[in-house]
């Protein structure tokens, strides 16, 4: 994450530590109680304004969230963890053309990003550029493989793309890393079903069922 430069010792950066864990503890409120004090010493400070378009975010305040970005990225351009939070926000309001944009821009400031190619991809997949959504999450794949969003997508990309034998594998793999995942079994039962293979397909489906029957 990039950052201004300040003294690591400051009350600021105490507050900003602070605010830090309790976001990686899935505390959000309490990160928002220290940002807030933070802000007051330090309204011009970009990583502030991150991590408080990040906490909102993950309080479903996804406007807020993206006011916070916007300022962040006013402040600092450069910020590849900005544009990727924002792109992250735009992908949960839907708004895939503008995460697309942020996406592109958080690579071109570091394409070793899995998590930049992901969004992307899922991005471009929900309009219909499938060969342009499973690329970029074979490149999200290819940095980190271990990812079984990343195998879900690409095997719809695939699907819907005809390439149903290419697509099992992906939803396999993303199985494998999570037997829960209820929407791959969903997919992979089409993708079964494309293939001619209804037992396989009515297999899948009938997982999937008894998962969201476990889920309520």
């Amino acid at each position: 994450m990039q950052q201004t430069s300040r003294d690591q010792s400051t009350p600021v950066a105490g507050h900003i530590r602070a605010a830090t864990a309790h976001l990686s503890e899935g505390r959000p409120s309490a990160a928002l109680s220290d940002l807030d004090l933070a802000f007051l010493a330090a309204p011009d400070d970009p990583t502030i304004r991150l991590l408080r378009g990040r906490a909102l975010s993950s309080l479903g305040r996804h406007e807020a969230a993206l006011a916070e970005l916007d300022a962040a990225l006013e402040i600092n351009t450069a910020m590849t963890d900005a544009w990727l939070e924002r792109a992250a926000v735009h992908a949960e309001l839907s708004n895939w053309a503008q995460a697309e944009a942020d996406c592109t821009q958080a690579l071109e400031l570091g394409p070793s990003v899995p998590r930049a190619w992901r969004i992307r991809g899922i991005a471009r997949y929900t309009p219909g550029l499938f060969v342009e959504a499973s690329d970029d999450l074979g490149e999200s794949l290819a940095l980190k493989s271990d990812e079984p969003q990343a195998h879900y997508w690409r095997g719809l990309a695939l699907r819907d793309a005809g390439n149903s034998s290419e697509a099992l594998a992906e939803f396999n793999a993303a199985i494998a890393l999570n037997d829960r995942y209820t929407e791959a079994y969903v997919a992979r039962g089409k993708a079964h079903s494309n293939l001619g293979d209804m037992a396989a397909a009515r297999s899948d489906w009938a997982i999937a069922a008894q998962l969201l029957h476990q889920s309520h």
